[in-house]
């Protein structure tokens, strides 16, 4: 079996990341009733985070609600369409990271939807350009720039810059913390808005991921996102690394 080497010493930072027009409310979510069960204290932090387009509502008679109305459906439309706020919402929770993390702390993602895709691009950043020291904020939409670039200068350009993962791995020795690992990584059903999952191969820097999906979903906007895009890594299920399963429902019932 896979054995990891993350410390047992330090703290757990868990994150969570809901879908979209995923909040609290009456009936939850699988995040929100994940993030209500995790013991909150030193030694876990925990980060939650609603779906695009969950504002609190202002009264139904003002002219704020109409706003409100406007700009929401705006938000969720966005949503579906890879927006700068659904890029935000990566950038927030990788700046919380980096002011937060020290040396030794393990870091668990969850999320659900467009959340579970948010979950993994975040991991996908971390590998690519490192979790930045603190202090260094200004560089984290730079930092994200590099991991979402994929497209090599033209082959007869003159423009003397180095080539995205060249850059990328130069940002990582000059700013950023050595071997930070996603201890693990636990997503339902996710559900992509645009393509910056770079690479379609499971980071080496995530120790364990399980990824849930729904057998009887038909529909094209919720078509998932496989881990390894769906090529099964045999090494990587037998020795407990990935799983991923398919349960009965559709995509708001797992």
């Amino acid at each position: 079996m896979y054995r990891c080497d993350c410390s047992v010493e330090g703290r757990n930072l868990v994150v969570c990341i809901d879908g979209t027009s995923d909040k609290f409310g009456a009936q939850n979510t699988n995040i929100v009733e994940l993030y209500s069960q995790l013991v909150k204290s030193d030694a876990q932090l925990a980060y939650y985070t609603s779906g695009i387009g969950t504002v609190v509502v202002p009264s139904w008679r003002s002219l704020r609600y109409a706003q409100h109305w406007i700009s929401n459906k705006i938000d969720l439309l966005i949503a579906w369409q890879a927006p700068p706020r659904f890029f935000k919402v990566i950038l927030d929770i990788y700046r919380w990271l980096a002011e937060t993390y020290s040396n030794g702390d393990k870091i668990y993602l969850f999320g659900s939807s467009r959340g579970a895709y948010q979950a993994r691009a975040l991991a996908g950043m971390i590998h690519r350009v490192g979790l930045i020291f603190p202090g260094n904020n200004e560089q984290i939409p730079f930092a994200f720039e590099l991991y979402s670039r994929v497209v090599d200068l033209p082959p007869h350009s003159t423009e003397k810059i180095p080539p995205p993962n060249e850059l990328a791995a130069t940002f990582k020795r000059t700013f950023c913390r050595e071997n930070v690992k996603i201890h693990f990584v636990g997503v339902w059903y996710t559900v992509s808005s645009a393509g910056i999952v770079r690479g379609k191969t499971l980071p080496s820097t995530i120790c364990y991921i399980r990824h849930v999906l729904a057998h009887d979903e038909r529909r094209v906007k919720f078509l998932p996102e496989y881990i390894n895009g769906g090529k099964v890594d045999l090494d990587a299920v037998h020795n407990g690394r990935v799983k991923e399963v398919w349960l009965s429902g559709t995509h708001s019932d797992v």
